[in-house]
């Protein structure tokens, strides 16, 4: 194994550990579940966004960074037409909050779609 192999799983494993390392001392501090999910999620965003990029190019051997730059800008667009049309003024703390959440649901779904997708990859190349 090389240093780029031990990096790249390092970032794919990442995600999991932050959040649970997070959500632990968040939940120490506040004893208050709810506020350590929420901000174990706005931690770990980044880190699955990572993640799922490096999980792409190892199954599909190309980058897709583009296409994810892309799909964030959206959403992002759809985000914000969305809150502006509900509440009619935007409140940008909001606003930004919600996307971040969003963003970690969407990269939390995709990186278990990636892992399972990897394991039946794994499977059959072994058979």
């Amino acid at each position: 194994m090389n240093w780029l192999t031990n990096v790249t799983a390092l970032v794919i494993v990442a995600p999991v550990l932050i959040f649970a390392i997070t959500f632990m001392v968040t939940q120490y501090m506040t004893k208050r579940t709810p506020k350590a999910v929420k901000r174990s999620a706005d931690v770990t965003t980044f880190f699955l966004i990572l993640a799922v990029h490096f999980f792409m190019i190892i199954l599909f051997d190309r980058s897709f960074l583009l296409y994810i730059l892309l799909l964030l800008f959206l959403v992002g667009i759809a985000f914000v037409a969305l809150y502006a049309k509900s509440q009619g003024e935007i409140n940008f703390r909001k606003v930004i909050r919600g996307y971040w959440r969003i963003c970690f649901f969407t990269f939390a779904i995709l990186y278990l779609l990636l892992f399972i997708y990897g394991i039946i990859k794994s499977i059959f190349l072994v058979l």
